[in-house]
């Protein structure tokens, strides 16, 4: 991987950053189609690598850490009601259309339909939807938003005080987030409230995005000076995260199907999950430009990564309907059929839902901010 200078995503957009989302939702999917199959614990190693997937759902965490702190750090006066508008037009259509979706097809109880409708589904027990227990990643996300207009509002009066608090600040909280994750019990999907998914159980993802963004707009702060040193290796730095990913399929990290994972096992999952997001999501918005980089920004990995939401909704309830319509067997194998014909149909359905659902209610969202700015200067 020949390094050309490094690159510094200030916009708060860059192609590659497409790119990850795809690797993300990628991950994802690979983690559900080998659970489904059997293929986690029927394949060996290839199996735990697939299995081991949901590392995705941190680097989604450590995306929206970094792009939206980045928004409050550039523009630290922007209005909280246009930024809760933003996030529910980004985020809840899309999420309704699914649910409504697998409701109407399986048919749940309608007190788990209600608290999915409400994305509260993390905060009572088994209120799980097997055929959409991913969005318990979107209540999550959510809590997040709420909180942090807040958060990022204190980091700013702190700033105020000490322009080099903030990011020494967050750097010390992240190993206590971690610490958090493995005082946090766990759960049995069918009885037990998930408290493991609960914001502070999954901050630590957050704050790596958090940190960076951080480093991207002080460089001149020692931390920043320091992570950007380590980003001049970027093959060095892609081998750990590589390393650590296969660590993380070891029994040291907890399960790799579902059963409760709580204490030790979750703190050293959600360590190696920062590793490797902040390796993934620091090369990309910090380090130099690499073979690694140029893959992220290819044009298919990109389109992949901005319909990445939708292939994240819709390719379980898929998978699960071709189960259902086929009568096949889980557990019995079958990897490569279930994604050759349940992959097509997702991307086919992610991609319309992105443009005749996300990207229309998006577009109405920005119009509305700027309307309201009109009306505000009047």
């Amino acid at each position: 991987m020949a390094a050309q200078p490094a690159r510094t995503s200030l916009s708060g957009h860059d192609a590659a950053l497409d790119g990850l989302r795809a690797l993300a939702a990628g991950l994802v999917v690979a983690t559900h189609a080998a659970f489904l199959t059997g293929s986690v614990t029927s394949l060996g190693l290839l199996g735990r690598i697939l299995g081991r997937g949901d590392i995705g759902v941190a680097i989604f965490f450590a995306l929206s850490g970094y792009l939206l702190y980045l928004g409050f750090l550039r523009w630290p006066g922007q209005p909280v009601g246009s930024y809760y508008l933003r996030r529910a037009a980004r985020v809840l259509p899309a999420y309704l259309l699914t649910l409504a979706v697998v409701v109407a097809a399986t048919r749940p109880a309608p007190r788990d339909a209600l608290l999915h409708a409400l994305g509260l589904q993390i905060y009572a027990p088994g209120s799980h939807l097997p055929a959409f227990s991913q969005s318990w990643s979107i209540a999550t996300e959510l809590s997040f938003y709420a909180v942090l207009p807040a958060a990022a509002f204190g980091v700013h009066a702190l700033r105020s005080r000490n322009p080099q608090a903030p990011l020494r600040l967050l750097v010390v909280a992240l190993p206590l987030a971690v610490l958090i994750s493995g005082l946090t019990p766990g759960a049995d999907l069918e009885v037990d409230v998930p408290v493991e998914r609960w914001l502070p159980a999954r901050s630590a993802s957050f704050l790596v995005g958090m940190i960076l963004a951080e480093v991207v707009m002080d460089p001149g702060h020692p931390i920043s000076a320091r992570v950007r040193r380590w980003l001049r290796e970027p093959t060095a730095l892609l081998a750990m995260a590589a390393t650590t990913y296969l660590l993380a399929t070891t029994p040291i990290a907890g399960l790799l199907t579902l059963g409760t994972v709580s204490g030790g096992q979750l703190a050293v999952k959600m360590a190696l999950s920062c590793v490797i997001c902040a390796i993934l999501l620091g090369i990309v918005v910090l380090g130099p430009e690499t073979a690694y980089t140029r893959a992220l920004s290819s044009p298919v990995a990109t389109w992949l990564g901005r319909i990445s939401y939708g292939i994240f909704l819709w390719h379980l309830p898929v998978f699960t309907g071709l189960y259902a319509v086929t009568g096949v067997s889980y557990f019995a194998g079958g990897l490569i059929p279930l994604l050759a014909i349940g992959l097509p149909i997702t991307l086919a359905l992610a991609a319309a839902s992105h443009a005749w659902v996300e990207e229309p209610i998006m577009r109405w969202a920005a119009g509305s901010r700027r309307r309201g700015a009109r009306l505000d200067a009047r």
